[in-house]
C-alpha cells in the first residue's frame, strides 16, 4: 500500500550514502568523492575530492565549502571548513584535493562539499556518507580492525587429508619404539563456518518520462543466503527534478530522501517497496528541452557495515517550446531624448518605444529605466503607474502587444549639473529568453 507523502520537499543538495562517486551533470561543476563505506570510532578516514568544469566555459574564483557532521572531527575547525584560497578551472578540466577527517561518533556519518562562485551561487557538489561501528575491545585494549577485514567474505579453507596409516598384519610383533619428542596433544577440530545471510538489492524505474507526469520506482530487497538476515535500512534519494508524492507504508520522509527500516528476511525471501514521484520541468529548460535525473537506492545495516546500492536514471522531457531570444521574437527597444543639449537645471523627456516586428503577440513584459547619477524625475511619467527605487523608474507590467503593433512610455528629468548623462531602458518577459535594451545620452549645459 501506497500512503501519501504530505510534506513538500526542498529540492535543495542530494543526500548519498556511500555509493563511492556521485555527479549531477546538470549541474555547472561535477563533484566526485570517493572514500570509504565503513571503518570505526577512532580511525582516519580519507575522501579523494575531484572537481569537473562541465559548463563549456572558463569558471574563475571558486570556492569549495565542506560541511560534515559531528561525527566527524577535523583538526582546522568545527564545521562548515572553507578550503583557502579560490580556484580557476578552464573549460573541461578539474581539480583533485583530499581531506581527512577523524572519526568520533558511531553511526551513519556524512559530510558535503559544495562549488560557489564569488556571489554565492550555487554550481555543484555531492555528499558521502560513512557507516561507523564503535571501536571494539579486546584483552589487550581496543583494537581497531581496518574496515577491508570487515567487509571480507568468509572463505572456507579445505583441511589437509592425513597420511595413509601403516597397519602390521595380524599376530606381527608390534616393536615399541620411544618418541623422539613429546607426544602431540590432539587439537579440537575446526569450528563450523556459520552460515550468514547474503541480501540483493535492485531498484526499477522509467528510463523516459514528460514532465508533471508520475514516475513509479521499486526497490525489491532479496535474501539469497542460507540465514535469515538481521534488520535493515532502504532509502530512496532523488534530485531536484522530482516532487514526492507517494511511499509504500512504514516511511520516513527526509530532505529528498525516504527511509524504511526493515524487518528480517528469511533465506529465499524478498522485500518492496515503492515511491512515487513527480517529475518537473527541467531547470535549464531555456538551453535544453529534457535532463537527467537519477533516484539512487541504498541498502545499509548489515553485517561490518556493508552496503549494497543501486540506480536508475531517467530522461525527463518537456514539450514546453523553448523561449525565443528578443531578436528572434522580433522586439525592438529605443529609447531617444527630446532636447539635447538642455542647461543644467532644465528637463529633458525621454520616450522609450517597444515595438513587436514578430509573427506572434510578445507576451507580457516588464520595462525598467535606468536614470543617470544625480538626476531627478520631474512631474509624473507615461503611464504613471511606476515603482521608483532610487535612479530605477520600474512601470507596471506591460500587457502583451501584438504583431506589428508598439507601446511608447514617456518621463522627465533634470540635472543639477552641467554632465554628459546617460539613461537606459531595460525590457524582459517569461516567455523571452534574456533580456534587451537601449541607452540615450544628453548633454547638460553648465550655465
Amino acid at each position: 500500500m501506497l500512503r501519501h507523502l504530505f510534506r513538500v520537499l526542498c529540492a535543495g543538495g542530494l543526500t548519498v550514502a556511500n555509493l563511492g562517486a556521485s555527479v549531477f551533470a546538470e549541474d555547472a561543476v561535477a563533484v566526485l568523492i570517493t572514500g570509504p563505506l565503513a571503518a570505526k570510532v577512532g580511525e582516519r578516514v580519507s575522501f579523494e575530492v575531484e572537481i569537473v568544469n562541465r559548463s563549456g566555459r572558463p569558471l574563475d574564483k571558486l570556492r569549495i565549502v565542506d560541511y560534515f557532521d559531528k561525527g566527524y572531527h577535523h583538526e582546522a575547525s568545527v564545521s562548515p571548513i572553507e578550503q583557502k584560497g579560490t580556484i580557476d578551472l578552464a573549460a573541461g578540466t578539474s581539480r583533485r584535493m583530499t581531506l581527512d577527517f577523524l572519526l568520533d561518533e558511531p553511526g551513519r556519518q556524512c559530510h558535503r562539499v559544495e562549488i560557489l562562485d564569488q556571489a554565492h551561487a550555487f554550481m555543484g557538489g555531492a555528499t558521502s556518507c560513512v557507516q561507523v561501528a564503535a571501536a571494539t575491545p579486546s584483552a589487550f585494549g581496543a583494537a581497531v580492525v581496518p574496515s577491508a577485514v570487515l567487509a571480507a567474505p568468509i572463505v572456507a579453507t579445505p583441511l589437509l587429508a592425513a597420511p595413509p596409516l601403516s597397519v602390521p598384519p595380524v599376530g606381527a610383533a608390534v616393536p615399541l619404539v620411544a618418541p623422539a619428542s613429546p607426544p602431540l596433544t590432539a587439537s579440537a577440530p575446526p569450528a563450523a563456518v556459520s552460515a550468514a545471510p547474503s541480501l540483493e538489492l535492485g531498484l526499477t524505474g522509467p528510463s523516459e518520462v514528460m514532465a508533471d507526469s508520475v514516475a513509479e520506482y521499486v526497490a525489491v530487497v532479496r535474501n539469497t543466503g542460507i540465514a535469515a538476515s538481521g534488520p535493515t535500512t532502504l532509502e530512496f534519494i532523488w534530485g531536484e527534478a522530482y516532487v514526492p508524492l507517494e511511499a509504500s507504508d512504514g516511511y520516513t520522509l527526509g530532505t529528498s530522501a525516504v527511509s524504511w527500516n526493515l524487518p528480517s528476511i528469511d533465506p529465499g525471501a524478498q522485500l518492496r517497496r515503492q515511491i512515487n514521484l513527480r517529475a518537473q520541468s527541467p531547470a535549464t529548460y531555456r538551453k535544453a528541452p529534457s535532463s537527467r535525473s537519477c533516484v539512487r537506492s541504498v541498502l545499509s545495516g548489515m553485517v561490518g557495515g556493508v552496503m549494497v546500492a543501486d540506480e536508475s536514471c531517467v530522461m525527463i522531457r518537456s514539450n514546453t517550446p523553448l523561449p525565443r531570444s528578443p531578436r528572434e521574437a522580433g522586439l525592438r527597444l529605443s529609447l531617444a531624448d527630446c532636447d539635447d543639449p538642455v542647461q543644467a537645471g532644465s528637463a529633458t523627456k525621454l520616450v522609450c518605444t517597444v515595438s513587436n516586428n514578430g509573427t506572434a503577440p510578445s507576451g507580457r513584459l516588464d520595462l525598467v529605466i535606468v536614470l543617470p547619477d544625480q538626476a531627478r524625475l520631474v512631474g509624473d511619467p507615461t503611464p504613471s503607474r511606476v515603482r521608483i527605487d532610487g535612479s530605477n523608474i520600474a512601470f507596471d507590467s506591460i500587457p502583451s502587444i501584438a504583431p506589428g503593433s508598439h507601446t511608447a512610455f514617456e518621463l522627465s528629468y533634470r540635472m543639477p549639473i552641467g554632465s554628459v548623462a546617460k539613461a537606459t531602458a531595460i525590457a524582459s518577459g517569461a516567455e523571452i529568453d534574456g533580456s534587451f535594451e537601449s541607452t540615450c545620452t544628453t548633454t547638460f549645459v553648465a550655465p
